[in-house]
């Protein structure tokens, strides 16, 4: 049996053998890999070649369809994607330190966040350090965590899980928000002073996916209003495809009060006259525990705090 060390990993790997194999996987094939990666396929075959002689282990099952991982090759991707996930905070900290504070902060985002404290915060950040690029990524907590883990994501920001207690995460909240229910300007409830749960019910809804953490709280805005969920619905926490249905139908969506203000604001949507006191959560930021945010990361997370304690009451 193969033994290893780190002298042993040292003298032998090479950074670049490991960034292809993991760019391999991700592209899921070597051809696709070869493309992104501006290498010729017989190339990328050789590093693969060359590792698992390093390793004595076989790292990939080819067929037509692409590349899979042997079991092997998938405890070896989750070891690369930390090292590649060191190498851009290396970066980041090495910019900072040559040219002023610089470097990329990539934020996964939620729609409770996306409106109003996210953009502030951008706008704050690029204030302060306008050499940062921000990346943005949007989606939900099961999917944005484990990104998160895997150092692929800086900081998720959204509303805070109240059921997630993985004590690899830790989850700072700004402040709290409640959930309400809008609709465009041009749907005939949107005058509305006062509205029947049976009117509620003729009407198509939309609301969070069953997967996002905000599911929890539409369920509980529903059985307050003393209504039976709807079964009419498109499912989306996509904040432009949302708005794209209001304005151009006449359906109903549930979102947090806060970001709805902004488009009521700017002549976009109506909230109605129902459930508006119903407590969604905390909106806030969740970080990976244990790990150093890069400065360009501790600078975003001061514009977070700025901007939450004016969006607050």
């Amino acid at each position: 049996m193969m033994s290893f060390s780190n002298q042993s990993l040292v003298r032998r790997l090479k950074l670049q053998q490991l960034a292809v194999f993991e760019r391999v996987l991700s592209c899921g094939s070597l051809l696709a890999a070869s493309r992104e990666l501006h290498m010729t396929q017989p190339a990328i075959t050789k590093i693969i070649q060359e590792l698992e002689e390093h390793f004595g282990q076989i790292l990939l099952v080819r067929s037509r369809r692409g590349v899979q991982p042997t079991d092997f090759g998938l405890m070896l991707r989750n070891h690369c994607r930390t090292l590649m996930a060191d190498l851009r905070y290396l970066a980041d900290d090495l910019n900072s330190w040559s040219a002023g504070v610089s470097g990329q902060v990539v934020v996964g985002t939620l729609l409770a966040a996306s409106a109003q404290l996210l953009p502030g915060a951008v706008r704050r950040l690029r204030e302060m350090a306008p050499n940062v690029v921000v990346q943005v990524r949007v989606g939900v907590n099961d999917k944005m965590f484990p990104e998160l883990a895997r150092g692929e994501l800086d900081v998720v920001v959204g509303l805070i899980p109240l059921h997630e207690k993985n004590p690899d995460y830790e989850h700072v909240p700004l402040y709290a928000e409640t959930l309400c229910a809008v609709v465009g300007r041009q749907h005939p409830l949107a005058a509305s002073r006062t509205i029947s749960v049976a009117q509620l019910e003729s009407w198509d809804w939309i609301l969070p996916t069953s997967e996002s953490e905000a599911s929890h709280s539409v369920d509980h805005f529903f059985e307050t209003l003393k209504m039976r969920k709807p079964t009419r619905i498109v499912e989306s926490v996509s904040i432009m495809t949302n708005l794209g249905l209001l304005v151009d139908s006449d359906m109903i969506a549930i979102m947090p009060y806060k970001v709805a203000a902004k488009f009521v604001h700017l002549g976009l949507l109506s909230v109605l006259p129902v459930g508006q006191d119903i407590p969604f959560g905390y909106v806030g930021y969740t970080l990976a525990k244990g790990r150093t945010a890069s400065p360009a990361t501790q600078r975003l997370l001061l514009s977070l705090h700025d901007v939450a304690s004016q969006i607050s009451p």
